[in-house]
């Protein structure tokens, strides 16, 4: 029986019940905190040893396990990844990079990194070197039991100077990108299976550098679903199986200014015989007449073409009436390696060698 004569004995004996129970319940949580780091930490530990395994090159000098009690975080000091035996060898290197989880959602795992960066890339048949910082890079993987659900990347203010003194940094303002399996297991081509969300702000490389338009990418927004499913196993044999299942990429969405060049369209691609894609876009453009003189005064277009093409997209071409610059509503097609705008072949198409991303 409680003693009602004497209440302070009694509300100690509570206060004295409750923190057991609390001291019970914070041994436990920390016991189980334990289990789940070391046990993360050994699972990573395993899968570089995999991939080690497989050929590819990961180092570090040392490995922490902190975050207590809301997180459980695994910090890698100056850790490296690459494949060095790779058709094209790439490489990077960070002052540090950390993996998170949360201890009540295992299946969720966060890598961040920032600062120095070094990145190693093949140009050109050479492999390149960049150095620089980094505000943020945070990648977000939703795992479920037959692979990654979802996938997230950010990136905040990248400037990577390159060795080379004739190649221009590699720059990224700010990046979004989203990738979202829709569906497990095997989808037609008329099952949305996947979907990808990007957009992007100020981006610079050597890639551009040559580029008649500005060597900067002010603003790229792209969405897009994949109409039926990829099959498991050599990349080639499963694109073309998705080809010929009537496999699309449906565009929602694509909003591009590269300089002079604003473009906002929507459409579907494809691959064609020779997995080359091919496919037709509605498009709303700005800044063609200037685009086409860039592409003539590189070469992409020869100037025979040039002049035809301004002519007809002159005819085509529609003033707005608040005095913003001429706009032209147009269909893009692409087939044989060859970029139409409206009826004119406009630019060749590089053709993408497949076997170049078996590795």
């Amino acid at each position: 029986m409680e003693d009602f004569d004497n209440p302070a004995k009694t509300n100690s004996h509570r206060w004295w019940i409750g923190s057991a129970v609390l001291a019970v319940l914070a041994l436990a949580y920390g016991g189980l905190w334990l289990m789940l780091a070391f046990g993360s930490r050994d699972t990573v530990l395993q899968w570089i040893d995999d991939q080690r395994g497989h050929g590819f090159a990961v180092h570090y000098d040392n490995l922490e396990v902190t975050g207590f009690p809301l997180s459980i975080r695994l910090e890698f000091t100056n850790p490296g990844f690459g494949a060095p035996n790779a058709t094209h060898p790439w490489s990077w290197e960070g002052a540090h990079l950390g993996l998170l989880f949360k201890p009540w959602n295992m299946r969720s795992l966060a890598a961040i990194t920032s600062g120095q960066q070094v990145l190693a890339i093949p140009i050109k048949g050479k492999t390149e070197i960049f150095k620089g910082e980094a505000a943020l890079i945070e990648a977000i993987l939703d795992l479920s039991g037959t692979g990654a659900k979802s996938a997230k990347l950010m990136i905040e203010q990248i400037n990577l100077k390159a060795e080379s003194p004739t190649l221009a940094a590699i720059r990224i303002k700010q990046a979004n990108v989203h990738v979202e399996r829709l569906i497990t297991g095997k989808a037609d081509h008329q099952t949305a299976s996947a979907s990808l969300a990007l957009s992007l702000k100020g981006l610079g490389g050597p890639w551009l550098a040559a580029s008649p338009l500005g060597g900067d990418i002010q603003k790229l927004i792209f969405k897009a679903r994949q109409m039926g499913s990829f099959d498991k196993g050599p990349l080639i044999q499963s694109l073309e199986n998705w080809r010929d299942s009537g496999g699309t990429m449906e565009i929602s969405k694509l909003a591009l200014q590269h300089g002079p060049l604003k473009i906002s369209a929507d459409g579907t691609l494809a691959l064609d015989d020779k997995l080359q894609p091919i496919g037709a876009l509605t498009a709303r453009m700005e800044g063609f007449f200037e685009t086409i003189d860039a592409l003539k005064n590189l070469g992409a277009v020869k100037p025979r073409d040039a002049i035809t093409a301004k002519m007809v997209l002159g005819v085509l071409s529609r003033r707005s009436e608040n005095g913003a610059p001429a706009h032209l509503n147009l269909a893009l097609s692409a087939q044989g390696n060859k970029l139409y705008a409206g009826p004119i072949a406009l630019m060749e198409i590089p053709e993408i060698d497949w076997r170049a991303f078996r590795k």
